[in-house]
């Protein structure tokens, strides 16, 4: 096997894991060290970066993976989880090709706005397809929304080294792919 094919399924492998481990931290740890105060979905940020990171058949495939890993850590049905992963991404690759630079400063906004969409987009879609649909907890979303960007840095510093540890390739160009 290439040493290409070996470090992209590293890299592969990582990420799935490391879903497994911000999902457990999240859902576990946080709760233990905090109590019921709302915990950052650290997942999300897993997600962000690939969709910004990522050629967008691999994001999409990797996106539906890490659902399938972060699954029994939510109440969500799966089909709801898929089709807002899926809206999200969509959403966010429209704003990548218009305006895009791989920073830090970046990442955070891109975090900020993509855990509000997350957000709208959950609670929408349990209204429409749900028969037992979310509840809103304004304080609750806000709380996570606010602790989901301010890890966004730490998420972002971990994945790149990641990548850079795995040797894999970014997208060389500084706009999104075709939407």
């Amino acid at each position: 096997m290439s040493n290409f094919l070996r470090n992209n399924f590293l890299n592969l492998f990582i990420l799935l894991v490391l879903s497994l481990l911000l999902c457990g931290f999240q859902t576990t740890f946080w709760f233990q060290m905090f109590g019921h105060f709302p915990s950052p979905l650290l997942w999300l940020n897993l997600v962000l970066y690939l969709i910004l990171y990522r050629r967008s058949e691999e994001s999409i495939f990797l996106i539906y993976f890490i659902a399938l890993v972060i699954k029994p850590f939510t109440a969500m049905p799966i089909g709801i989880l898929w089709l807002t992963l899926l809206v999200l991404h969509t959403l966010m690759l429209f704003v990548k090709k218009r305006v895009f630079w791989p920073s830090t400063r970046y990442f955070l906004f891109a975090s900020l706005g993509l855990s509000l969409g997350y957000h709208i987009t959950y609670i929408l879609i349990s209204r429409w397809l749900d028969h037992n649909p979310t509840q809103i907890n304004f304080f609750h979303r806000l709380l996570e929304i606010i602790f989901t960007t301010l890890s966004a840095t730490p998420m972002y510093y971990l994945l790149t080294w990641v990548d850079r540890w795995t040797q894999k390739e970014t997208l060389p160009e500084s706009s999104g792919g075709e939407l």
